[in-house]
């Protein structure tokens, strides 16, 4: 079994074999980075026909960006520079822009979404949790949605959002802080306008 040093050291001379000619390189990289790289794109709220297109121009631009990358660095964080950036024209592109994120915010963020043995009603109250969640995403300043995106896609840590983002790791933290607050205070918000409204009526 290779250790962990081994495949990162297999894996930063892919793109460098790719150029070389080697076919089975690039098949390698895709083997390797498509489920990470999809799972992305899902996060962002794309529908499937611009996940799919998205998903094929990421790993084309990657071909075409290969000479550029340096192997001193660790390939991870390069490919995802290239598929927010890809994402961020896309959504910037579109009119009026569609930015629905779809976010599972784990137990910081004080929200519960899922419930092992859920009830219709729980069930119900879930399904509004999301939709909620989706337009509070939208409020959020574009620089808190990429880093909260980013830092809960799997395997992605702060540091590597910070070198995809090109900002430094206390800024990247401090936009993280920043949306769960802001999500906190919305949700609070939102669930006490409700309890108003059913007072009323």
């Amino acid at each position: 079994m290779k250790s962990d040093v081994d495949i990162g050291t297999e894996e930063r001379n892919w793109l460098a074999q790719h150029l070389s000619g080697d076919k089975q390189a690039f098949a390698k990289l895709m083997q390797a980075y498509r489920k990470p790289v999809y799972s992305y794109l899902l996060r962002c709220g794309l529908d499937k026909n611009s996940r799919d297109d998205l998903f094929q121009d990421i790993f084309f631009k990657i071909h075409k960006s290969a000479k550029s990358y340096k192997k001193s660095n660790r390939l991870s964080p390069w490919i995802f520079t290239i598929a927010i950036n890809t994402v961020r024209n896309h959504i910037r592109d579109q009119k009026p822009a569609q930015n629905h994120l779809s976010l599972y915010i784990d137990e910081v963020v004080e929200l519960q979404l899922v419930d092992q043995s859920p009830t219709p009603e729980k069930i119900t109250q879930s399904q509004h949790m999301i939709q909620w969640l989706q337009q509070a995403m939208l409020n959020l300043p574009q620089a808190q949605c990429d880093a909260l995106n980013l830092t809960i896609i799997k395997g992605m840590k702060l540091t590597d959002a910070a070198k995809i983002l090109n900002l430094p790791l206390s800024t990247i933290k401090t936009h993280v802080r920043r949306a769960r607050q802001n999500l906190i205070l919305s949700y609070k918000i939102s669930n006490n306008d409700t309890i108003s409204s059913r007072s009323i009526s």
